[in-house]
Parts: C-alpha cells; sequence; structure tokens
C-alpha cells in the first residue's frame, strides 16, 4: 500500500514538473509572435501558423514513434479532439487576440490570468475536486502576481472596452476549458494523437475565420517559414506534449494553470533580455509572487482519490 502511494506521489511530482516545463515553452509565444508581426504577419495570420505548422510537424513524429496506428482514434476520441480544437484553439487564439486588438496587450494577457479561477470552479464542478483555504490563497496571490508581471504595476496603458473585455474573460474561460477537456481526453486516448487532431480541427476553423492565406502570400519568405516552424515547435507542439502528459499522471486539474503560470515569468524575462522591455519593482514583486504560488499551492493536500489514468508515456 505505502509503495502504491509513494509510485503515485512520484508520477504526480513528474506530472507536475511536466507542465511546469509547458509553461516555460508557452513563455516563448511573445518572442516568436514579435517576430512574425515584424514579419508583416498579421495577428489572424500568427494564430493560424502556430497551429497549422504544428500539424504538419507532429505528423512525421507520430510516424516515427508509432506508425499509421497513431493516427487511429474512434467517435468519442475524435468528439474531445474536436472541441478542444474548435474552443481550445480556434476561439481561444482568435478571442485573445481581438482583446488584444481593443484593450491592448497588458490588459488582455490579465484579462486572460483569470483562467486558474475558471478552472477551480470548474475541477470542483466536473471532477469534485475540494476548493480549500490554501487553493484561494495561491490563486489570489497567483492573479496578482500575473498582473503584476505583465503590467510591471503601470496600468496607463489599459484602456477599457466592453467588447475587449467580454473578448478577454472568454479567452480566459477557453484557456481554462483546455484544462478540463484535456484532463478528461487523456483517461482513454494518447496525448500526442489528441494533440495532432486538435490542432488539425483548430487550423481548418481558424482558416475558416481569419483568411489567412492572401496575408501568407504577401509576407512568405523562408525567415518567415523558420520563424512559423519555430513557433509550431516550440511553445506549441513542445508545450503541449509536456502539458498533456503531465495531465495524464492524475494531477489536481485546480492546480496545473497555477504551475503553469510560470509562463509569466518567462514572458516576462524574455521581454527584459531580448526586447529590453521596462523591468522594475513591481514586475520583480509580480514574479516573486507568481513563484511563492506555485509553492502555496503545493502546500495543499492531494486530492484522496486523484483521477487515475493509465500510463501513456512513450
Amino acid at each position: 500500500m505505502n509503495r502504491g502511494i509513494a509510485l503515485m506521489k512520484n508520477r504526480q511530482k513528474t506530472g507536475y514538473l511536466m507542465v511546469l516545463t509547458a509553461g516555460i515553452l508557452w513563455g516563448t509565444i511573445g518572442f516568436f509572435v514579435t517576430i512574425l508581426k515584424n514579419m508583416g504577419a498579421e495577428p489572424g495570420t500568427v494564430s493560424f501558423m502556430r497551429i497549422a505548422s504544428a500539424a504538419v510537424i507532429l505528423i512525421p513524429a507520430l510516424l516515427a514513434v508509432g506508425g499509421v496506428g497513431m493516427f487511429k482514434i474512434d467517435r468519442k476520441g475524435l468528439l474531445w479532439c474536436l472541441m478542444l480544437g474548435i474552443f481550445c484553439q480556434a476561439l481561444f487564439n482568435y478571442s485573445y487576440t481581438e482583446s488584444i486588438n481593443h484593450v491592448g496587450v497588458a490588459a488582455g494577457a490579465v484579462l486572460l490570468y483569470t483562467s486558474p479561477v475558471f478552472v477551480c470552479i470548474m475541477s470542483r464542478m466536473f471532477f469534485k475536486e475540494h476548493i480549500n483555504r490554501i487553493k484561494l490563497i495561491a490563486l489570489a496571490v497567483n492573479i496578482v502576481g500575473c498582473v503584476l508581471t505583465v503590467t510591471g504595476g503601470d496600468f496607463t496603458s489599459v484602456h477599457f472596452s466592453v467588447t475587449g473585455v467580454l473578448f478577454g474573460v472568454a479567452a480566459g474561460f477557453l484557456y481554462g476549458l483546455m484544462t478540463i477537456i484535456s484532463t478528461a481526453a487523456m483517461k482513454d486516448y494518447n496525448p500526442l494523437t489528441v494533440i495532432f487532431y486538435s490542432f488539425l480541427f483548430g487550423a481548418i476553423v481558424l482558416a475558416i475565420i481569419t483568411r489567412p492565406f492572401d496575408n501568407i502570400g504577401s509576407v512568405a519568405s523562408l525567415k518567415f517559414f523558420a520563424a512559423a516552424i519555430g513557433y509550431g515547435l516550440i511553445p506549441t507542439v513542445g508545450s503541449y506534449f509536456f502539458y498533456m502528459h503531465g495531465l495524464s499522471r492524475g494531477l489536481e486539474t485546480s492546480k496545473v494553470p497555477v504551475v503553469a503560470s510560470v509562463e509569466t515569468i518567462v514572458a516576462a524575462l524574455i521581454g527584459l533580455v531580448v526586447f529590453s522591455e521596462a523591468g522594475g519593482l513591481f514586475k520583480l514583486v509580480g514574479i516573486a509572487c507568481v513563484v511563492s504560488s506555485i509553492a502555496i499551492m503545493n502546500l495543499s493536500k492531494p486530492a484522496s482519490k486523484p483521477t487515475d489514468f493509465p500510463d501513456t508515456r512513450i
């Protein structure tokens, strides 16, 4: 019994480390977005290229790992992937882009980081996870930390727009919904297969919504496609690989977005080092809050019966 509990704890610990790694990789999103936009790519094109290039990259990866059999999935699995592709890829990217267009980068990012609250509520509704005082404190510290890390305490660039706020909250909800749907999908299906089909469906829907092909034709170059492949590989295929495999290890869903919020720290550091963005005391306090929230969340006792997923390691 004790050996079984120890193995479960080690499996969960590895899972949280995978989610942390995914957050680190997600933190590079701004780097690739900036490069592609400087080349003339429109926001819709950037979103489409991220998901489409990721789907293309996964084809040889799946063949190398398990052959054609890796593409086999039943109707129920395709339904999960369709939901992930439409809601958590296409509509999430579209909502986040529209939020930034209406209220700016800082406010859009702040609204996005309402996602841990949505995940906490939904994990209680769907997975009956216990929400205790420690989790609530960690959530509060995490949100404050993300806000300060993104804005540096300067809210002068934040402007209000009802449309922008609605799109921003929708992006936060859809970002949180990804954790809920992915947790359910990992019960029966290989993470790489789920990722591939969710990217495929998401790319199709985004192509319909954003119609990026004219813009791609006008900015196409070797450097553009190299940057697009990097965008599809590092903060997309790489991050989702670690994220999905982490979820498959029976983690507490409500803890996951707090651990993944290390993304804001990485993004802030890239902004400081690569793009010479302003730092300051508030940004450092924000980073400290995010780190503290992850530590506080880990003080919360794990659920007595975590979701028991099959070992899908590759």
